[in-house]
């Protein structure tokens, strides 16, 4: 998912290049705000929605198979869900979401004429009373018959919901956004971000045949009738249920082919409003060094079978599985020769697509690996000097008011706290300096793709292929910079301007680990120091002065620098204490 202060990065990246230059004494630093953010009340019904409970967790959904028709001009649909799943445990009740606006007109066993059940809501849960008690290891096949009007999106993709809108020729042009608020706004579903399904099938109907629908996977037949248009398409793949979507317009198809680094030809029919085909069409030429960098630096794209698309779409952009959502204006905002819609989006097929998290709150390994991976795309397309200004561009956005790792059972995912992407692609960062050796760092990198694809997983997962890829254990660097709000600040004192005194502040006491760079006033020698919560001190040789121009090197390393002039007292004190 696309995060809005991207709109003003083109002018700050000009003045991180002055700045770095020398041209203009600009200089940001990390903070630590002295009062903590607060997590907004979670409502009941969020709570329901986020919490993965027994019901819940006692079945697999295996398949979802959407049969809805649209209507746009009364910002309706109504249709049928078929829900097949796998019992994990014995029970008589599945529970299932549904967002309260819409609907049920009635719930059937195995077929839209089987045996009708019985069920209840409260919020957005959905108890379905089975006919009796199923064993474990049953397959069971639900069909929900629903309608109404669903949520309309506030702010999409950021507040989401359905965006109906009309593009430039009247014509209907609508879409959904919704992976914050969970699918189950539009279609009923077990709205669990732990719960894939292995595939799904998605049929939509409209009236105006002049239009069409595309959605996730590949289109696999058209049926036209009198007075409607119906659109099949089918994905092969496990998919997150806030991917799967839809986008209704005036559309017309381009055709393309990649060939990937393992030599598959992978099919690409973009979709784009009839109007910017020819824009498109060279505009999105671009996409296939998205797709070759991502490939070269996770591991082959995973939905070969479904193809790739961009999808122009009323609203800036989204990672949907298969079929990304693109409306940033064919624009080159991010370099001048790559679109950050395209770059950023393509990157969440490896990490938010094929490696998706089971619950919210660890959302940084999409959206922190993803915004890495713009970092990383640049340094291999341009340089260093092009990667490291949008990272240190990024930097200035920190907040620091809250962990990385959010609260967990409540589907929280607030996009107004840049974090997860900004101070998680830092985390990264930092982690790749400190293990002095790329390739081991994208041996981890790969490593943990390859492990958790078309899969689930959390932050502890990662952390584990951590310590295990590189032999070494970096718990304590996400315990800091994942699990407490603050950034690590280094204090320090200059005695006589040869003495350095310094320590670690605002860190676990674990923290003791992670290795800083700073120069002297000479710029020519460069020492390595690892700081701890107790105050060190270096001695340094006669003649040398300290006390003009040292800097700490913070482009390898997410930390603060702080002066504190009673630093050399502390030490003495706590030399005093351990004597």
């Amino acid at each position: 998912m696309i995060h809005i202060f991207k709109q003003i990065l083109g002018c700050v990246l000009i003045l991180i290049s002055l700045n770095s230059c020398g041209l203009f004494g600009i200089h940001f630093h990390v903070h630590n705000p002295r009062i903590a953010g607060k997590y907004s009340k979670f409502t009941k019904e969020k709570a329901y929605l986020g919490e993965l409970n027994s019901l819940r967790k006692s079945f697999d959904v295996t398949f979802y198979g959407l049969d809805i028709y649209l209507n746009p001009d009364k910002k309706e649909l109504d249709g049928w869900v078929e829900i097949k799943a796998t019992l994990l445990n014995q029970i008589d009740t599945l529970l299932l979401d549904l967002d309260q606006p819409l609907k049920i007109d009635e719930i059937r066993l195995d077929s839209r004429d089987g045996r009708i059940l019985n069920y209840s809501r409260k919020y957005r849960s959905v108890y379905v009373k089975l006919p009796s008690a199923m064993v474990t290891g049953t397959n069971i096949s639900v069909h929900v018959k629903y309608h109404g009007k669903p949520l309309i999106a506030r702010k999409p993709p950021w507040a989401g919901g359905l965006v109906w809108k009309k593009d430039k020729q009247k014509n209907h042009w609508c879409g959904v956004a919704c992976e914050s608020e969970g699918a189950s706004l539009w279609f009923p579903c077990k709205d669990h971000t732990s719960d894939e399904p292995d595939s799904a099938k998605m049929r939509f109907t409209i009236s105006d045949t002049s239009l069409m629908v595309v959605s996730n996977g590949n289109l696999k037949s058209i049926e036209t009738n009198s007075n409607s248009k119906s659109f099949n398409w089918k994905v092969n793949y496990p998919i997150n249920l806030y991917n799967i979507t839809f986008y209704l317009g005036n559309y017309q198809k381009i055709e393309d082919t990649y060939t990937g680094i393992n030599s598959k030809v992978l099919i690409i029919n973009h979709y784009v409003l009839k109007p910017n085909v020819l824009i498109a069409t060279k505009h999105f030429k671009r996409v296939k060094n998205h797709l070759r960098v991502y490939e070269e630096l996770y591991g082959e794209y995973c939905w070969y079978n479904d193809g790739f698309k961009l999808v122009e779409s009323p609203y800036k952009g989204m990672e949907h599985q298969s079929a990304i959502a693109y409306g940033n204006g064919y624009k080159n905002d991010l370099n001048g020769l790559d679109d950050y819609i395209m770059l950023h989006e393509t990157g969440h097929e490896w990490f938010g697509n094929a490696i998706s998290v089971s619950d919210l709150a660890d959302v940084w390994l999409q959206e922190g690996i993803t915004t890495y991976g713009e970092y990383l795309y640049l340094e291999r397309e341009q340089n260093e000097f092009v990667a490291k200004s949008l990272l240190l561009f990024y930097r200035l956005t920190i907040k620091n008011k809250r962990p990385v790792v959010g609260p967990i059972n409540r589907r929280y995912f607030n996009y107004k706290d840049g974090d997860v992407y900004v101070k998680g692609a830092w985390t990264l960062h930092t982690l790749r300096n400190q293990i002095k050796n790329d390739s081991v760092f994208f041996m981890v990198m790969r490593t943990f793709f390859e492990e958790n694809k078309l899969k689930t997983t959390d932050s502890k997962t990662f952390i584990a292929t951590v310590n295990r890829v590189t032999g070494k254990d970096y718990t304590w660097l996400f315990d800091q910079y994942l699990y407490q709000r603050k950034a690590p600040f280094i204090q320090y004192e200059v005695v006589d301007g040869k003495t350095l005194y310094y320590r670690w502040v605002a860190v676990k006491s674990s923290f003791n680990q992670l290795s800083v760079t700073f120069k002297l006033p000479e710029a020519i020698v460069q020492t390595r120091i690892i700081p701890s919560v107790q105050v060190q001190k270096i001695e340094f040789p006669e003649g040398t002065n300290l006390s003009k121009h040292l800097s700490f090197d913070d482009s390898e390393s997410l930390f603060g620098v702080k002066k504190n002039k009673r630093l050399s007292k502390v030490y003495l004190k706590e030399l005093k204490k351990s004597n």
